[in-house]
């Protein structure tokens, strides 16, 4: 006896619901994918401006937040010289969050236009570092190590302060640097005396806005000028 095989009929209706289904599904994770980064959030730098940043990034046309992979951005930013370290986070309402960690740029060599950082390498910036010390002469290498090593050590805010940076050792002191403020005050340091020196900005507040000559490589005075 042979067995009845039932046919189930093509419901156009069902088939339609699936289909329509299956279109919104689709747009929908078309669109979400496509969502742009609204916001960008950079923390962290005090040489590189937000543009270099994103310009580095290659955000500057803020594309799809889930389709940018932080990885990418992160590699990108570490390629800059001047940066250390670099964590970025994603957030809620397409939020791009990066954190930068930058190297000191301590001063720029006049005689060869190389810009000195922090862990003392040497580097031929594409770009300008605005309050940026110029060394305006000679040093032999073990002092001048000894004045990357030292100058490492001073805050951002003292370090631009710095307009040029003269080397003037003197028979007692081979380790005596002249520093030209940008302020028109004029600082002698003996690298020992370092940390006289990072406290420049509260002794600025002392002078109460004169202007003169600073000597912290032998006693602590200050003689006004005239």
């Amino acid at each position: 006896m042979t067995k009845k095989v039932k046919r189930r009929k093509f419901s156009f209706k069902k088939f339609s619901i699936f289909i329509l289904f299956l279109l919104v599904l689709i747009s929908s994770i078309y669109y979400v994918s496509n969502i742009p980064i609204k916001n960008i959030v950079i923390k962290g730098t005090y040489y590189l401006t937000d543009e270099q940043i994103i310009e580095t990034a290659k955000l500057e046309n803020y594309p799809s937040f889930i389709k940018t992979s932080k990885s990418t951005i992160q590699k990108r930013l570490e390629d800059i010289e001047i940066v250390k370290d670099v964590s970025i986070s994603k957030k809620w309402g397409s939020i791009v969050e990066i954190n930068v960690t930058e190297k000191k740029v301590l001063f720029i060599e006049r005689s060869t236009g190389k810009y000195i950082l922090e862990d003392g390498s040497e580097e031929d910036l594409t770009y300008q570092i605005n309050g940026t010390a110029t060394l305006i002469n000679y040093v032999v290498d073990d002092v001048k190590n000894k004045l990357i090593e030292k100058l490492s050590e001073v805050d951002y805010e003292v370090l631009t302060k710095i307009s040029e940076i003269e080397y003037s050792p003197t028979t007692y002191d081979e380790e005596r640097f002249i520093l030209y403020m940008n302020d028109n005050n004029t600082v002698y340091i003996t690298l020992n005396k370092i940390d006289e020196f990072k406290k420049y900005i509260e002794i600025k507040k002392q002078l109460e806005g004169k202007k003169g000559i600073l000597y912290l490589d032998s006693g602590n005075y200050f003689e006004i000028k005239e």
